[in-house]
């Protein structure tokens, strides 16, 4: 059939007149029987015309050889190239796939219309890559350069995150009852779904009979063909094992006429063809019998058969898709000759015809380079820089039917001219699997998938593709099965429970809703109301002698900012805003610098009260100027102004905090600068450390001058208070800082109120008797 193809082909050429007008091409056919020796003969034979001549002897006559198409293996078509190179005779090969056979180097004349192996290796590694197939047995005949092929198919495979669990290379010199016991023991074993089968059709029909009785026995794989004659071979003695197979085969294409040009040829149209009367043994016996109409006629005794007859049964697929290779392969010599002649036409005027004869096949090979034509199929065709055709790879699904038939589905395609990302393309609703798998499409796994919120963990002794699935850790997830590494998650989210996906985190603050904000709220608005009643109670007696007595106007301004240091902790509660967070602190320093100042106003003149009563004092004018009320300004205005400095440089802002609290991110106000608000601390804990030590050494005055007593012991607590505050705060995260900070605000000053202002409004209020001025001064 291939022959016919190639008949088929100078035909229709030496038919056109757009192509090779008055030149006729003429064709020499020898069949080397698959011999490497009778193939370099056959070579010989005919560059000289004479097999068996020497290298130098031309018998012919009034002919020129200019290419020669062969259909060998590689290791043959090898052979050959060594002849013919010396001589620059083009070659093109029309079978062979040996990635040397690209290096211009060794082979300057080779080219092909099949695509390189290199290119097969491109595809096996998508396919597996498409199915997921990340488990694969290799086996695959020691021929040529196959060892060097499957390590690179190896690193094709691996490189695509793929792992080999064998690899199966038979010799051709190891018993062939040995090798296949080898193969059924690995096959047998094996966890691998996938098997490739590698190489060409040397000895692998032998092979495959051996395997005959065992391969059934073999649990279900997924075979991957890379040669179509293997595939039939095998075929015929593994349909059930072998069915829903996979086979890469170049790419063909119906070629308009030809089915045509089948129906009318005869032994008697090609008396002189040898290869014709062969074509019928092609067939089993009994298609022949059941299929052909055989044509028998007298003359001579002999039989006439009408091979249009039997074009189906001849159709078979190794003979289409190398019949294509072929016929791509006369059109790109014809071609050539065509540009060349056109060429040397325009050099000179007249060219002598038998001028041809040596000038053609030592200037070939160069416009071979240059050829790009479109042929009958629609399909361009032309040699890359190293003479291959990027004609790509068919992919094949092999199906048995119950009726001892046979067929092949076209699934997909590999297609190296393509742009990158649509070289391979497969449509798996038309594939039929092995009815021996469960799942469609199969599996073939060294490992079960992680699931997402799992990462693969490898382990040295062991392939890369076989791995344990832990959990993603905390702070991360994995969006899709078998995830190498696992995510972080943006700083705002936060793994879900299954870990697989990020979601936006909590947003937390001390608020008004919870119980903890719900209480200091209503600690904080109970102390205000508290306050105002106190300073009610200090209006309504302001005329008592406890009233007046140490500044009644300070104790006013104390209560005042009592007051508002309880009602400045409302603005720590609640969603933090950039007003909340500018006023909050500045509030709450200068409401603080304004009580403590009136405490140590009020022990001012404690003290001031006592020394003003000695003979030849003056300091009683000083007590009448209101110094106590001219400090309270003076210490307030240094707390506005470093206030204001803070607000001005670096005020405080909202932000949020997401690395405090796991699975949660704080909003709080950031203080802008921290420095500042130890500034604002620092000064309040000056002036209550000053008013400390005045009150604690003015202690033991008289009686009618006791508040330095309740003054020591107020400003005991609020030191306490703000001093244990500190190592509190820095260890608090979150809304539990916030809470802190309020907290000690509410101690402190509710500390302030209670030892200052209880013990007089008992007295105002429960014991009015001891509210007189003759008491005050008793002991």
């Amino acid at each position: 059939m291939k022959f016919l193809h190639f008949v088929y082909a100078v035909e229709e050429i030496n038919n056109r007149s757009d192509l090779l007008p008055n030149v006729t091409l003429g064709f020499h056919v020898f069949d080397c029987c698959q011999d490497g020796w009778q193939a370099m003969n056959g070579a010989l034979g005919m560059l000289t015309g004479r097999y068996g001549s020497s290298v130098n002897y031309n018998c012919y006559q009034n002919k020129c050889v200019i290419a020669i198409i062969e259909n060998l293996p590689s290791t043959m078509s090898m052979e050959m190239t060594n002849i013919l190179k010396m001589y620059n005779y083009p070659q093109i090969s029309a079978a062979s796939r040996d990635a040397l056979l690209s290096d211009k180097a060794q082979f300057p004349s080779y080219y092909r219309t099949v695509a390189s192996e290199v290119h097969l290796l491109r595809a096996l590694s998508r396919l597996v890559k498409h199915f997921g197939w990340t488990w694969i047995g290799i086996l695959a005949f020691d021929e040529g350069s196959s060892m060097k092929t499957i390590a690179l198919l190896k690193e094709e495979i691996q490189s695509n995150g793929g792992c080999v669990e064998f690899t199966l290379i038979i010799s051709p010199l190891t018993n062939i009852w040995r090798r296949t016991r080898q193969v059924f023991a690995s096959l047998r074993n094996s966890t691998a779904n996938v098997i490739i089968f590698y190489g060409n059709d040397n000895d692998h029909f032998t092979f495959g009979r051996e395997l005959q009785a065992d391969l059934p026995s073999v649990p279900a794989k997924v075979w991957i063909f890379t040669d179509e004659l293997s595939l039939e071979s095998w075929y015929e003695y593994f349909m059930f094992p072998l069915n829903g197979s996979l086979a890469f085969v170049n790419h063909q294409s119906d070629i308009p006429g030809f089915r045509d040009f089948l129906s009318g040829v005869t032994t008697r149209r090609y008396p002189e063809d040898i290869f014709l009367p062969d074509i019928l043994f092609t067939l089993p016996y009994w298609s022949i019998l059941e299929n052909t109409h055989m044509l028998i006629e007298s003359d001579n005794d002999t039989m006439f058969v009408n091979v249009g007859d039997i074009v189906d049964n001849l159709y078979h697929l190794r003979d289409t898709v190398q019949g294509y290779a072929i016929y791509n392969a006369v059109y790109a010599v014809a071609h050539a000759v065509h540009t060349a002649i056109l060429s040397q036409h325009e050099k000179e005027s007249r060219v002598r015809e038998t001028e041809y004869g040596v000038f053609l096949p030592l200037k070939l090979s160069q416009y071979l380079k240059k050829i790009h034509f479109t042929n009958s199929v629609d399909e361009e065709v032309f040699f890359d820089e190293n003479g291959d055709y990027l004609l790509g790879y068919d992919v094949l699904n092999w199906l048995y039917s119950g009726n001892q038939s046979q067929r092949a589905v076209r699934v997909g395609r590999f297609d190296p001219s393509a742009s990158p990302g649509k070289e391979f393309v497969i449509n798996e609703s038309l594939i039929t699997w092995n009815t021996g798998f469960k799942q469609s499409p199969p599996l073939s796994r060294c490992s079960d998938p992680c699931l997402p919120g799992y990462r693969k963990l490898t382990s040295k002794d062991k392939p890369i593709c076989c791995y344990t699935c832990i959990l993603c850790p905390e702070g991360e997830i994995s969006n899709h099965t078998d995830a190498e590494q696992c995510l972080q998650c943006l700083i705002h989210e936060w793994p879900n429970m299954k870990r697989d996906a990020c979601i936006p985190k909590d947003i937390i603050y001390l608020s008004y809703q919870e119980p903890l904000g719900a209480v200091l709220a209503f600690i904080a608005f109970t102390f205000s109301v508290s306050t105002a009643i106190v300073l009610a109670i200090f209006i309504m007696f302001r005329d008592t002698p406890i009233v007046k007595a140490n500044n009644r106007d300070l104790s006013y301004i104390l209560l005042l900012s009592l007051m508002f240091c309880f009602l400045c902790s409302l603005l720590f509660i609640g969603q933090p805003q950039k007003v909340t967070c500018i006023l909050r602190q500045a509030v709450f320093g200068i409401a603080f610098t304004v009580s403590v100042s009136s405490i140590l106003g009020k022990t001012l003149t404690v003290v001031m009260a006592f020394y003003a009563t000695k003979p030849g004092s003056n300091i009683r004018s000083w007590i009448k100027f209101g110094v106590g009320s001219y400090l309270v300004v003076f210490c307030s205005i240094i707390q506005g102004i470093i206030c204001f400095v803070w607000l001005l440089i670096a005020p405080p802002y909202p932000s949020y905090d997401a690395q405090s609290v796991t699975g949660q991110m704080i909003l709080e106000c950031s203080e802008g600068s921290i420095m500042a608000f130890y500034y604002v601390l620092g000064y309040i804990g000056l002036l209550a450390s000053l008013c400390f030590i005045i009150a604690f050494l003015a202690r033991n005055l008289p009686d009618s001058f006791n508040e330095a007593e309740f003054i020591s012991f107020s400003m005991l607590v609020f030191c306490s208070v703000w001093v244990a505050f500190i190592p509190t705060y820095l260890s608090s995260k979150g809304k539990y800082m916030v809470a802190v900070e309020i907290f000690a605000i509410l101690a402190s000053s509710a500390g302030l109120l209670g030892c200052i202002f209880l013990p007089k409004c008992f007295v105002i209020i429960l014991r009015p008797e001891m509210n007189t001025r003759e008491h005050l001064s008793w002991r």
